[in-house]
């Protein structure tokens, strides 16, 4: 995967209503097993209920080895305005926005790009149905679109943002979430 061509793609995903984007080597990537800790303290409760989340998806040096197998990544950030820091129902409105944003910018590097394979990971475990069937055992719905959380494969998102002229933090009364395309 040319990272320059993804590099040349960034203005056309920002130009589908995404709030920023940026191309960078996944050997820039920063790997920290902290966030495994987060995932397992279960605040989302989806710790060992979603085929996405830990533990699940694997162990973190699994995983790290997993991403390093892919060259290019092409970050994307939804930045969405809240009314203030309780307004969740913005955050829920920005996330779902989000979602938008991932499938738009899945289905336009897959359109433009050439790449052999491709990992998306996303903001938070999948959330496509309302109970996973982790919790049944019953099989993933949409293997074609469930997602992974950035974190939940122990990625630092504030190190990747800001290290790649992105900001973590959007300023007061914002929301932002992220998505990692991971290309080889």
């Amino acid at each position: 995967m040319n990272i320059d061509d993804a590099k040349n793609l960034v203005d056309e995903i920002k130009n589908m209503g995404i709030s920023a984007a940026a191309a960078f080597a996944v050997a820039d990537i920063k790997f920290d097993d902290i966030f495994r800790k987060l995932c397992k303290d279960n605040l989302c409760g989806r710790y060992g209920k979603n085929y996405k989340c830990p533990p699940q998806i694997g162990e973190p040096e699994d995983l790290k080895n997993e991403v390093l197998g892919y060259e290019t990544a092409v970050l994307i950030q939804t930045i969405y305005p809240l009314e203030d820091s309780y307004d969740f129902e913005g955050m829920g409105e920005g996330g779902r926005i989000h979602r938008e944003n991932i499938d738009k910018a899945r289905e336009y590097i897959k359109a433009n790009l050439k790449f052999e394979k491709m990992l998306v990971l996303g903001a938070g475990g999948c959330e496509l149905c309302e109970k996973c069937g982790a919790a049944d055992g019953s099989p993933c719905r949409f293997p074609d679109r469930a997602i992974s959380s950035v974190e939940g494969y122990c990625m630092n998102v504030a190190d990747m943002t800001n290290s790649h002229g992105l900001k973590y933090i959007n300023g007061e009364n914002t929301v932002s979430y992220v998505a990692v395309f991971l290309l080889a």
